[in-house]
């Protein structure tokens, strides 16, 4: 298979594994209003099955020389799938359904870091993961736009059952991952994971893409529940988060054609600017206009900076130790924002939950910026 194939087919599998995520504002808003888990319970359901994803992540970083991706793919979607199904029919039931949220994000938590550690073992991965999260959000786009429309028609039932056949589906794809680790003497590994991990380059660049997904989960968990406080349509909804899922589109696709030709810090500050003025407009409200305007913004930084992140910390091991340590502290983060959003609503408005993730976009740029300079000292010292 050609590197552009394999680039597409671990596209494809990964964002299978992320289909919670990526229709998340949708499946908040369906939850809340066809069960009586109610707002809060919604917002923690997220955050456990994000929060059982990077447990998966974490323990696969400290293993992944010797890990065989593909037979770790076949039991992770398994496991994902049950936990969904098991989902469509507990929702009513508060306690048991946030348990299974949990088991079924181990799950697709362990499912998408095989392939963001697969995706290291290729060559020119800035591109690779440019096309991955171009179909992610390509994906996003047309779940966040049909979910809202057609809620009452599929139910929570309906909703859980389809993201099941998607992840049995994939099990057509996973022959195209790799099996083994790379032997050391093929990648002049003489590090072992534990070292990757504990390398401040490391250290700082999870953390930076922890606190970066928490400052985006905890203001896309209510996104769509802001448009319906500003009572706009479920149309006017769901035609927002389409077109604001749309405009991630072309920013992970000028990393397919950009590569790396301006570095990374440079990009994701530009990101991170962009991300920070759609999250001012949708503070300042009152309009279809504001709202389409300010979730376009976040959409396009999001998907723009998302690759260069991923491909700062595969840079760092080509088995895929770092970028799986990514994968869990990123997890990690993603599982907070969720929670952390909705103490913040608690008794205020969604304007606390922008101004948190504006406070926690720059706190991660910082991080990512020391984490590139180590990078670059390490460099030089070699």
């Amino acid at each position: 298979m050609t590197l552009l194939g394999r680039f597409g087919v671990y596209s494809v599998i990964g964002t299978i594994s992320l289909l919670p995520l990526l229709v998340l504002p949708a499946m908040i808003g369906t939850l809340v209003d066809e069960t009586l888990l109610g707002e809060t319970r919604a917002g923690w359901s997220a955050s456990l099955n994000f929060f059982g994803g990077a447990v998966a992540a974490g323990v696969m970083a400290l293993r992944m020389h010797r890990l065989d991706l593909r037979r770790v793919a076949y039991l992770a979607f398994a496991l994902a799938a049950v936990g969904d199904i098991a989902s469509a029919f507990s929702a009513n039931h508060p306690m048991l359904f946030l348990a299974i949220r949990l088991v079924a994000g181990i799950g697709a938590g362990a499912a998408y870091t095989v392939v963001v550690a697969a995706f290291a073992r290729l060559p020119d991965v800035d591109r690779g993961y440019g096309l991955f999260v171009t179909l992610q959000f390509i994906v996003s786009g047309v779940g966040l736009y049909l979910l809202p429309v057609y809620s009452a028609t599929l139910g929570v039932e309906g909703m859980f059952l389809s993201i099941a056949a998607l992840e049995l589906g994939s099990f057509a794809l996973l022959r195209h991952l790799p099996g083994q680790a790379l032997p050391d003497d093929a990648t002049g590994g003489r590090k072992t994971e534990l070292h990757v991990l504990l390398s401040w380059a490391t250290l700082l660049g999870a953390m930076g893409f922890a606190i970066y997904e928490a400052a985006n989960t905890a203001q896309f968990t209510y996104l769509e529940r802001l448009g319906v406080s500003l009572a706009l349509s479920d149309q006017q909804v769901g035609t927002a988060l389409l077109i604001a899922s749309l405009a991630g589109i072309p920013g992970a696709f000028a990393i397919v054609l950009l590569g790396g030709r301006y570095g990374r810090m440079a990009p994701l500050s530009l990101g991170v600017g962009l991300s920070l003025c759609g999250l001012l407009v949708l503070m300042a409200g009152g309009s279809f206009g504001n709202y389409l305007l300010g979730a376009s913004l976040i959409g396009f930084s999001w998907a723009f900076c998302l690759p260069y992140i991923q491909g700062l910390l595969a840079s760092l091991d080509p088995r895929g130790s770092a970028v799986a340590a990514g994968s869990a502290s990123s997890t990690i983060g993603g599982s907070i924002g969720p929670g952390v959003a909705a103490l913040a609503l608690a008794g205020g408005s969604y304007s606390r939950v922008l101004g948190l993730s504006m406070c926690l976009l720059l706190l991660a740029l910082l991080s990512f910026w020391l984490a590139s300079r180590k990078i670059n000292s390490d460099q030089q010292c070699e």
